[in-house]
């Protein structure tokens, strides 16, 4: 595309040089720069991009997008906005040639549950013949291919390149976790959902929004955005619903356990094999037999149903589509390995999150729970007292470890943890991680249940000065094994 195409869309834009020039493709890492590439520098709380344009044209860069030249006219063609990252919202979109635009876009936006939900309303999708895309947390797939990524929604650069990559692969539906820092940041510009599901909204990342009110705020925004056209999937249950759907011109459909709603499950029971239910929908009542358990997988399989209904998939397919799906990795999920007792790894690293997970481990019915959790550091810092406080409520026996402490010490942060818990609590702290599992699984007894919380899916740990790989199922598998062969 010639750049005056892009920079045509910019405004106060200051050109200096010619911007009749072909750019081959836009990129904000200077590592990545190949010849004919517009180089982004944005700016950043640890990262200046300015710093890098000298690198950024050796490595063959024919125009830059800046915020200033810091002198270094005469090396290509510069273009000088207030802005670069709101620039780079408005010039990546048109650069892809608007791929959003092409496919049909579902938002999942909440607190917790929207990676399960992601991979539910795949499956409904792919059932009805549809190709399907998926961009969250674990990883981006497009159909069956997967992709790794390193945020719940990419920054606007990346994610319209892999929106491009979806519709050169012929993707017609994508089905997307909206993270609250994409709505903030505006990662998600250009794009236009035909669908948008509510999951729920409790406390978290309140290290970036500062209040409650604020993060409510903007997951609400979501919704606001709507077209009237669109479809919005609604949580009754939760506390918010109603002050989303006043906001929302989309039209929404309900869905819970109770009261009068659109799509209602009732008769929930569940086993460590799954959760059984009746479900009442505007397409008539059916059963239904989930191979994951808990009330929030429940929640996250209803919501998921109102999707896919919404978008015109049988009732009968859905559920089909559901029970089909075996569990999403990290999300309550099963170790093998353990003869007599049960071991389960989750993401949980919410106060909701972690209160919802330990709530379906005692309605398992286990004769004991033990619990390995920690909290993540640069990251809110309220939650860790009440993630305590939580974790004592439902625990038999706690062990409070390291998550992924970043920059802050694992000793403090497993203090403040402590602070949420009675002086009688039944606990101990080993920060960590890998001896905390161990002697989770060294204690555990027939018919208990282990609850390794927090990391779910990740492969890694980080540290302030290192990362290191760390795989929760991984090492919890090494440790059954060591028991059972008496090294434990």
């Amino acid at each position: 595309m010639r750049l005056d195409n892009l920079v045509n869309n910019l405004r106060q834009a200051r050109t200096i040089g010619s911007t009749e020039i072909e750019i081959t493709d836009i990129v904000h890492d200077s590592r990545q720069v190949k010849p004919g590439a517009l180089f982004v520098a944005l700016t950043g709380s640890r990262v200046d991009g300015h710093d890098y344009l000298e690198e950024a044209f050796r490595r063959g860069a024919v125009a830059a997008l800046v915020q200033e030249t810091r002198g270094m006219e005469g090396k290509g063609t510069w273009v000088v906005v207030e802005k670069t990252h709101e620039a780079l919202e408005t010039i990546a979109p048109i650069f892809f040639d608007h791929p959003g635009r092409k496919m049909r876009l579902i938002g999942v936006v909440g607190t917790n549950g929207k990676t399960t939900s992601t991979y539910m309303i795949k499956s409904i999708l792919d059932s009805a013949g549809r190709r399907v895309g998926l961009i969250g947390t674990i990883q981006n797939m497009i159909g069956d291919r997967k992709l790794s990524t390193s945020n719940t929604t990419p920054g606007v650069l990346e994610l319209q390149r892999l929106l491009a990559e979806m519709v050169e692969a012929g993707v017609e539906d994508v089905v997307m976790e909206v993270s609250s820092h994409a709505i903030a940041l505006n990662r998600i510009a250009d794009l236009v959902f035909s669908a948008g599901l509510f999951t729920n909204i409790t406390q978290d990342h309140l290290d970036f929004h500062k209040t409650f009110e604020e993060y409510l705020r903007v997951k609400t925004s979501f919704f606001q955005n709507l077209a009237p056209e669109a479809v919005a999937v609604i949580n009754q249950e939760d506390d918010h619903a109603d002050f989303i759907m006043e906001r929302t011109a989309a039209k929404t459909l309900t869905y819970g356990r109770h009261g009068s709603v659109d799509m209602l499950a009732t008769d929930a029971a569940y086993t460590p094999q799954g959760t059984n239910c009746q479900v009442e929908t505007p397409q008539g009542r059916t059963t239904m037999k989930i191979a994951m358990s808990g009330e929030f997988n429940l929640m996250n399989a209803l919501g998921s149903l109102g999707i896919g209904l919404a978008l015109g998939v049988e009732l009968n397919t859905a559920v089909q589509a559901l029970e089909a799906l075996q569990g999403v990795p990290g999300r309550f999920q099963r170790v093998a390995g353990a003869d007599d007792f049960g071991v389960i790894v989750d993401y949980a690293h919410t106060p909701d999150g972690l209160d919802n997970i330990l709530q379906a481990a005692k309605a398992l019915h286990p004769k004991r729970i033990i619990t390995v959790f920690g909290c993540g550091g640069d990251r809110d810092r309220t939650k860790r007292p009440i993630m305590g406080g939580i974790a004592e409520r439902y625990s038999d026996r706690i062990i409070i470890t390291s998550d992924n402490p970043r920059s802050e010490s694992p000793e403090r942060i497993i203090q403040e943890i402590k602070d949420g818990l009675s002086p009688h609590s039944e606990y101990e702290t080993l920060t960590d991680r890998r001896e905390a599992i161990q002697r989770a699984i060294a204690l555990a007894e027939k018919d208990d249940l282990v609850i390794i919380a927090g990391k779910g899916h990740e492969t890694y740990q980080q540290f302030a000065d290192r990362t290191i790989h760390f795989d929760d199922v991984e090492v919890a598998a090494e440790a059954l094994e060591d028991k059972r062969h008496g090294r434990l």
